[in-house]
């Protein structure tokens, strides 16, 4: 399989690379992670569309259409607004207990942070036709409208594309691409690259076929109750990572290429003890690279953590391609000294694949311990309700 290509600003108008990983047929088809950018162009004029959670329609009180030349209202009454930006504002001055955004198909190179709670975002068509980007990284300079925050260069936390606010509970986004397309090698001088699509501090947030576009550290899924089901998720080093608790189920994990023989780290946990971590449920692990090696993951303990730390993620019913290292877990270097795995909560279950090596740092669930790693054990209570578009 040949490695992906990253975007640069001035290819985004360009073509991107297509590229179609096969999943196992007991798999729902994922999307692949690069598409062509002028694919909104070709799109057909936009019919009506609805969302729909479980069985209710909900109301839509924005559409974002790059071709408006103005914010304006339609004869139904929902803002029209040419960026996502202008929509959360009406929506801001509206005051609703829960709003509804529809997307068309474009890319909008916009650096959101969300606020709102019980708020859906929601792309019309497939999600490589709707895309949110931007590149900022860790290092890269403060930009003048975030001068307010006195930093000269931005943090880990100043990175990322998109952000969800803890006030944002319930977030929702559907058939969405979030993507960083910061280019690490075109900055060697730089000691941090990491570039995040997205920070997820929601409580009871959910994402339906979405993609997660980036190198390190893609997706930081920080803090509270998260589900990810038929997604697409890439990067190299910790590209999915945090302290929240989440489920990825019926998720592409897409490990990209980079130099060297150890490629990078599925994930890297930072999960208080007590609380669940990570899970993945039937998801396929592929990667974009013949030779060398990636993780499935290690334990990141950070020193910023106001509670004791026990990294936790446990792949189970996977299939696993054949690219993950033997032992399968890596230690990580923290602040604290070297956190090894077999000192956190990092196991598998019932995986298969070339890749899906049974040794002894590989721990295994018994089916007695496997009862306490599904969705609803994770979520205490939370059912997240199917969200679609059509």
């Amino acid at each position: 399989m040949n490695p992906k290509k990253f975007w640069r600003r001035s290819q985004l108008a360009a073509l991107l690379l297509t590229l179609t990983v096969p999943l196992p047929a007991a798999l729902p088809p994922v999307v692949s992670a690069a598409v062509q950018t002028n694919a909104a162009a070709q799109q057909p004029a936009a019919m009506q569309k609805v969302i729909i959670q479980g069985e209710q329609e909900l109301p839509v009180q924005a559409i974002v259409d790059q071709s408006a030349g103005s914010v304006r209202q339609n004869a139904a009454g929902q803002w029209v607004c040419p960026t996502i930006k202008q929509a959360l504002a009406q929506i801001k001055k509206m005051k609703l207990d829960s709003a509804a955004v529809l997307l068309k198909p474009g890319i909008y190179r916009e650096k959101l942070t969300i606020k709102q709670p019980n708020l859906t975002l929601a792309g019309m068509t497939s999600p490589e036709y709707t895309m949110i980007v931007f590149d900022d990284a860790e290092g890269t300079p403060v930009r003048p409208e975030d001068a307010a925050s006195g930093r000269k260069l931005y943090g880990l936390s100043g990175s990322p594309t998109f952000k969800i606010h803890e006030d944002a509970v319930n977030f929702q986004a559907v058939n969405l691409t979030f993507s960083n397309d910061f280019v690490p090698e075109d900055y060697p001088e730089m000691k941090n690259r990491q570039a995040l699509a997205i920070k997820n501090s929601s409580d009871g947030s959910s994402f339906w076929n979405c993609r997660f576009l980036g190198r390190q550290d893609t997706l930081y899924a920080d803090a509270g109750r998260q589900y990810y089901k038929n997604c697409y998720i890439e990067g190299d080093v910790d590209f999915i990572f945090g302290a929240g608790t989440a489920v990825f189920e019926d998720c592409e994990i897409h490990s990209v290429n980079r130099e060297g023989d150890v490629k990078g780290f599925v994930t890297a946990p930072s999960t208080p003890a007590g609380k669940p971590g990570f899970l993945f449920n039937r998801c396929h692990l592929t990667c974009g690279f013949d030779d060398g090696v990636a993780y499935l993951g290690r334990p990141w303990h950070p020193s910023s953590a106001q509670s004791p730390v026990s990294s936790a993620v446990t792949f189970r019913n996977c299939l696993i391609e054949d690219f993950i290292a033997e032992d399968g877990w890596s230690p990580m270097a923290n602040k604290g000294g070297i956190s090894e795995p077999k000192d956190n909560r990092m196991f598998e279950y019932q995986n298969t694949g070339d890749g899906a090596r049974i040794t002894k740092p590989r721990r295994q669930l018994s089916e007695a311990q496997a009862k306490d790693y599904t969705t609803k054990a994770f979520f205490s209570g939370w059912v997240p309700e199917t969200v679609f578009v059509r």
